[in-house]
């Protein structure tokens, strides 16, 4: 997908600001993301559930009596002293901070311990659609589209009752994708079964696909 038509679609940019070969591929999208009709939306929890969850957390346990005197110190209390009064407490302060053990600084942590932790790169959402084509008398049936770098071999089809219905299932990450079938390695078709099309620029028209997402369980 050409990068600007992709900024058109993530809303970054205006119909008017794409070239017309542009604009009519986009006239394309917007009517098939029109047809797809609007999101599912999920409704908000009911208020009784977060007491609930809050109930069930175990209590946790009260911390030693040194530390809750440092988490004492270390937080702004607002308080009106005299001078001689502050003086004194001043010098309590001091003498408690001295005397007091120092903690041990926690290890630094290590690269292994670092990069376990580190989060996962975040992997594309891919779902399994069955394609299907009838070609009798066809050697080979092939997918390629832009969700599989239009590479046919990554996506051959089968003829298992050898009647010339060939299909398969291809994995597809959700979104919009052009798509055209490749008979015997060298005849490329559209799908005859694809609802919307568009031109690919030879004279030939590529199929559109929309796949959504899987449904999330509630």
């Amino acid at each position: 997908m050409h990068p600007d038509l992709q900024r058109y679609l993530d809303g970054e940019l205006t119909r008017d600001a794409l070239p017309p070969d542009l604009a009519r591929e986009a006239d394309d999208w917007d009517a098939l993301l029109e047809d797809a009709g609007p999101p599912r939306t999920i409704s908000a929890a009911p208020t009784w559930l977060e007491g609930r969850i809050m109930a069930s957390l175990p209590q946790q346990p009260q911390p030693a009596l040194p530390r809750r005197l440092i988490d004492w110190l270390v937080q702004p209390h607002p308080v009106r002293l005299r001078p001689v009064t502050a003086l004194a407490g001043a010098a309590a302060l001091v003498a408690a901070l001295v005397v007091w053990p120092r903690a041990e600084r926690p290890a630094a942590p290590t690269a292994e311990r670092t990069a376990s932790t580190a989060p996962a790169a975040q992997q594309p959402t891919v779902v399994y659609v069955q394609f299907s084509l009838v070609a009798p008398g066809a050697r080979s049936v092939e997918v390629a589209g832009d969700f599989n770098g239009w590479q046919p071999v990554r996506a051959q089809l089968r003829d298992p009752e050898g009647d010339g219905t060939w299909s398969g299932m291809i994995p597809v990450a959700a979104g919009i994708h052009k798509y055209m079938f490749v008979i015997d390695g060298r005849r490329w078709v559209s799908d005859p079964r694809a609802h919307r099309f568009v031109d690919d620029g030879f004279g030939m028209k590529n199929s559109l696909l929309s796949v959504a997402p899987p449904a999330r369980s509630s």
